[in-house]
């Protein structure tokens, strides 16, 4: 009999592969249904293994599950779908769902995060960049999306957190997009090391999507901007910070000239641009392109080359451009069969209006009883997964401070003090009692199960799901 180890394994190798075999594709008008809702339960508990499994340097058998049972090119439309739900749906749904399905809508969002830190965590293997087949080029054009929208973000400015009164006048739909930039920026972080590990992989992925990159996209052009406007770093309160595993860091004066992962991550694809021997087939120099890699030997220096000494060939690359540029590859104006991304395309087919017409209505006819069912298991869930091991330390609903307090009734929200609880209560206690209420069910109905089986009873506790800055 197979059992999960004390190394804190929420499942055993059988229990994932089983999960990863239900894996399947929804359509765009399915998303945020009940199917949906519980292949969303079933990518989240697949994910935090996969976490626990890198953490623990244990067998990553969520992410062989995935391989060996040729699901990586679902996660990649499932991934697509999700992002353009996000793009055309939410809009027409948000202002009359925010406050009466603000979780729902919160998952619906999450959902690409989850299936983005799936694919991260697979592609660090080469055999899954090799599996995703032809789905890889939808995936590259995800990840070249995201530069672009990293490339166009406003430079963070010295502010102030916001105060307690604005925090608490927020309304739901203002607090929902408040959670959506926290979650496109998170995806877009994670899609610059997706994008690091598809190019590692030049010498297997199809040629289609090497050109795409190198030549249509010219993703040079997006990713060496990125070291000058530095969107992972940002000034709060006075304070640096910097962005690193899914969380905000205020950086220690000794640590100022680290190198961030993420800035790593954009220097490591780079080189590999500038220096696989694939890349530099299929790259065709320009006086422009020469131009901005130039700019590169600004960045140049000791502290540079002893935390990445990977990086000292393509500095003499750079240094040598002032000179004379490299030869152009010899594929570059090869004829390429084109493949382009029809995946995206055909989902962008659809008549967003109509399908949020649905989904509004389906949701808006809800009865009270699904409602409640959905949530009990999404708390459950949360609650088996230890949510709160992998979150950073709690802050305050209201203004953010370090807080050591939680609702007694609820168990999701945290606060600094009394003060601040007192002042969020008006808003927060329909969720309060609402949640406090399936947590009385839940208990009653595991009360009686157990009391039947050893006359014991045992304590729930609910988690924050949020994502918490």
């Amino acid at each position: 009999v197979e059992m999960a180890s004390a190394r804190g394994d929420l499942m055993v190798q059988g229990e994932a592969e089983r999960l990863v075999e239900e894996i399947r594709v929804f359509g765009i008008e399915e998303v945020g249904l009940k199917a949906w809702t519980k292949q969303h339960q079933v990518l989240e508990k697949l994910n935090m293994q996969a976490q626990i499994s890198v953490m623990n340097q244990a067998d990553e058998f969520v992410v062989e599950a995935l391989i060996d049972l040729e699901k990586i090119s679902t996660l990649i439309h499932c991934l697509i779908v999700c992002e353009v739900w996000k793009d055309t749906v939410l809009m027409h749904v948000q202002g009359d769902l925010a406050s009466s399905h603000y979780v729902k809508l919160y998952l619906i969002m999450y959902h690409e995060a989850v299936i983005l830190g799936l694919l991260e965590k697979a592609f660090y293997h080469s055999s899954a960049v090799s599996m995703a087949g032809d789905s890889l080029i939808e995936l590259s054009d995800y990840c070249y999306r995201k530069t672009v929208y990293l490339n166009s973000m406003h430079p963070e400015t010295d502010e102030e957190a916001p105060k307690r009164d604005e925090i608490l006048n927020m309304k739901d739909i203002e607090r929902l997009e408040e959670q959506r930039k926290k979650i496109d920026f998170s995806c877009a972080i994670s899609a610059l090391t997706v994008l690091r590990f598809i190019v590692e992989n030049a010498e297997t992925v199809p040629i289609s999507v090497l050109s795409r990159l190198l030549a249509e996209q010219d993703v040079m052009q997006t990713l060496i901007p990125l070291l000058d406007e530095s969107p992972w770093t940002r000034k709060k309160d006075k304070k640096l910070e910097k962005y690193e595993d899914g969380k905000w860091i205020e950086v220690a004066q000794d640590d100022m000239h680290r190198i961030s992962k993420t800035e790593a991550q954009v220097w490591l694809t780079l080189n590999c641009l500038l220096l696989h021997p694939e890349c530099r087939r299929k790259y065709e120099w320009t006086d422009n392109r020469k131009g901005l890699v130039m700019k590169l030997s600004k960045y140049f220096n000791e502290l540079l080359i002893d935390q990445l000494p990977i990086l000292s060939e393509m500095r003499r690359l750079v240094e040598t451009l002032a000179f004379s540029a490299p030869a152009s590859g010899t594929e570059s104006r090869s004829v390429v069969i084109e493949q382009i991304p029809e995946l995206r395309n055909n989902i962008l087919q659809n008549d967003f209006e109509a399908i949020a017409s649905q989904f509004k209505s389906k949701m808006q006819n809800e009865s009270p009883e699904d409602q409640k069912a959905e949530m009990t298991e999404l708390a459950a869930m949360y609650d088996m997964l230890n949510v709160e091991d992998f979150m950073e330390d709690p802050k305050c609903a209201v203004c953010g401070e370090p807080a050591e307090k939680r609702c007694s009734k609820c168990k999701m929200e945290w606060y600094c003090g009394r003060k601040c609880q007192v002042a969020a209560w008006k808003k927060h206690k329909p969720f309060c009692e609402m949640i406090s209420g399936l947590a009385d069910d839940r208990a009653g109905s595991q009360k009686a199960e157990i009391q039947d089986e050893s006359g014991s009873t045992q304590k729930n506790s609910y988690h924050q799901i949020e994502i918490l800055d």
